[in-house]
């Protein structure tokens, strides 16, 4: 493998307790220093981090620090993409980290198959590394590379960005970037867009990526200003795979992929259960209306991803007086 050929994105946000171990762990891995590049983009830290990143850049040429006043994850990935060089572009978020050794075997499979999208698995850890249990998606019918939307026929489409291997100029021919409106679920709309349209997608069982669930990261943020944004958000962000399942479906005169669907719904499932919770439900129903997705269009194998449990879920959800009553319940019995 010759030339720059990947580039790491990182994203840096008071995650100053972390971003070593990531930043390590990315250079532990295989690759020759002339081979991969990190770029870190300080979105106006608070903390240490961006001295910590400073001092390894100075002994790790690879790793470049960029910076910007705080405008959130989706500015701060664009800035990077836009300053990026490798062939291809690898997610990684400032509080997970790699397995050791991975990413070469990886990178090789995706350059030798001409990939546009290569796919790989992940290690669900807490804050310290401990492993967690969750579902992993082991069973995929097929490793072959296929089209995008085969890929999507056959497969969950997952929206979390860093589990993919995208090449770089296939993002930058689509001029597709993250929206930076959206402060939650930024993910989903992009990659929807770069498999709907991929001509070689293919699935890896590896798990390289370890993503760290933590209970102080800004997804568990409790204030309510931030909590109602991250619903409007989430939202927002079914709104947006909304448009580009539209799109899809004007261009080419098909029906998009159930999967993709499913994404859409499963932020707007989890969007009514927490505005319940705060007591926004017609105010988020309201917002879903304006866009046709209330009631919710796609009710099927593609958002039935646990079973009975949300087919009766569903069939409250969309008699609004009754949500709306079980709302001001719930909130008394929290009191």
């Amino acid at each position: 493998m010759d030339g720059l050929l990947l580039s790491y994105i990182i994203p840096l946000y008071n995650t100053e307790a972390y971003i070593i171990r990531c930043l390590r762990s990315i250079i532990a891995q295989d690759l020759p220093v002339d081979g991969y590049e990190v770029i870190v983009v300080d979105d106006g830290s608070t903390d240490g981090g961006r001295e910590l990143v400073e001092a390894l850049a100075a002994e790790h040429p690879q790793v470049r620090l960029l910076s910007q006043t705080n405008a959130g994850v989706s500015a701060a990935r664009n800035k990077a993409l836009d300053a990026a060089r490798g062939r291809f572009v690898q997610f990684v978020d400032s509080d997970d980290y790699l397995a050791e050794g991975m990413m070469q075997s990886l990178l090789q499979r995706a350059i030798d198959e001409s990939l546009d999208v290569l796919v790989f698995n992940y290690n669900c850890v807490d804050a310290d590394g401990n492993d967690r249990p969750h579902d992993r998606d082991d069973n995929y019918p097929s490793t072959a590379a296929m089209t995008g939307v085969d890929y999507l026929e056959h497969h969950s489409m997952t929206p979390y960005v860093w589990r993919f291997l995208v090449r770089r100029d296939y993002l930058n021919q689509g001029n597709w970037r993250f929206d930076t409106n959206l402060i939650v679920c930024e993910d989903g709309a992009l990659i929807a867009r770069f498999l709907l349209n991929a001509p070689r997608v293919a699935h890896d069982g590896s798990a390289p990526y370890n993503y760290a669930s933590r209970g102080d990261s800004a997804m568990h943020n409790p204030d309510p200003e931030h909590l109602k944004q991250r619903i409007f958000s989430q939202v927002d962000a079914a709104i947006s795979i909304d448009e580009v399942i539209k799109h899809y479906e004007a261009q080419t005169g098909l029906k998009a992929p159930a999967s993709v669907a499913g994404v859409r719904n499963v932020y707007l499932y989890f969007s009514l259960t927490k505005a319940m919770t705060c007591g926004l439900v017609e105010e988020v129903v309201a917002r879903m209306r304006r866009s046709g997705l209330y009631p919710f269009p796609c009710v099927g194998p593609e958002a039935n991803y646990y079973g009975m449990k949300w087919k009766v879920i569903h069939r409250v959800m969309m008699n609004l007086p009754l949500w709306t009553f079980l709302s001001k319940v719930y909130r008394l019995i929290k009191k």
